[in-house]
């Protein structure tokens, strides 16, 4: 998908950056990595496919990216980290070219595997919002990541140059379908006993911090020994606190990438956390991170007027 246009426009874009980060080809089947180009010799290798689930932002916080002028292909809920990252002076927009990639959303491939059994890469003809299976075209969209259903935004907010052409449609409307449906018909203590009881199958392995490009903290509260917040065990209730606080911490400012959700080894929703307080910022505050550079984060913005209606 778009591989030619990303190709040429690696070839064009080489000579004004030192590096351009994109995706490769994995080496396991219905998989893509990310893959760093230095040379035009080796935008052959550069890809983009419904299997490139990865937040490449991550790797602009390194500290060798920072010192260089890069290029970064880039997703529309990438683009939407990169100007949360620009916000709070993580990375500089004078350093980045982005080449934003119009987005039809991810495939799962674990859906892919429960409906159609075991199944090849040349078993699939893979198109912009659907594919072929053995000679029949069906639709991506009950196939997509979670995450990807319940987008709202497919398009990059900001972009030097644009892959393809834009998505005409916004996935959770066209799918109807948003996972977060499964929490608002929960009471309040309903809710608190399915999110206590996914978090009881966490590993604490930080996947799904380590994954996330908005966590970039030198050091994690869940690691900290000044003030000591957590042990390293994975009990039940330090599970839970791990990922309320991680919460709050990314309130106002997760994406809803989904590289939480995709990085959990066990299989926990985990995204679901995050995009509920997301939705209620949107829903009481008019707010979404990274799309319109304009608007300040209303959880970061303080005023001595306000009236802390909300604190009872």
């Amino acid at each position: 998908m778009y591989e030619e246009e990303i190709r040429a426009l690696s070839v064009k874009i080489l000579g004004e950056v030192e590096w351009i980060i994109g995706y490769a080809h994995g080496t396991l089947p219905f998989r893509a990595r990310p893959f760093l180009c230095q040379k035009k010799e080796d935008v052959t290798q550069l890809t983009f496919n419904h299997f490139c689930g990865h937040n490449l932002v991550k790797y602009l916080l390194d500290r060798n990216a920072k010192e260089r002028k890069v290029a970064i292909f880039a997703k529309a809920c990438d683009v939407r980290a990169i100007m949360v990252l620009i916000r709070e002076r993580q990375v500089k927009r004078e350093n980045l070219v982005i080449a934003g990639i119009p987005c039809y959303g991810m495939v799962d491939r674990k859906k892919l595997e429960e409906h159609f059994g075991s199944v090849r890469p040349s078993d699939f003809e893979w198109h912009l919002d659907s594919f072929t299976f053995r000679g029949k075209t069906m639709s991506i969209g009950p196939f997509l990541d979670a995450t990807c259903q319940r987008c709202l935004h497919p398009n990059p907010p900001l972009y030097d140059y644009l892959v393809g052409q834009e998505v005409q449609y916004i996935p959770r409307e066209r799918w109807n379908q948003n996972a977060l449906k499964k929490v608002d018909t929960l009471s309040r203590e309903e809710r608190w006993t399915f999110f206590a009881g996914e978090s009881k199958k966490c590993i604490r392995c930080y996947a799904c911090r380590n994954a996330c490009p908005l966590c970039y903290c030198k050091e994690c509260f869940a690691e900290m020994q000044r003030p000591y917040w957590l042990s390293g065990a994975a009990t039940p209730n330090e599970n839970l606190l791990f990922h309320i606080g991680r919460s709050l911490h990314m309130a106002g400012r997760c994406v809803e990438c989904g590289a939480c959700e995709r990085a959990c080894p066990v299989g926990i929703p985990i995204a679901l956390l995050p995009c509920k307080v997301e939705e209620l910022i949107r829903e009481n505050f008019d707010f979404e991170a990274g799309v319109n550079p304009d608007k300040e984060p209303p959880l970061l913005t303080y005023r001595e007027n306000d009236p802390n209606e909300f604190i009872r």
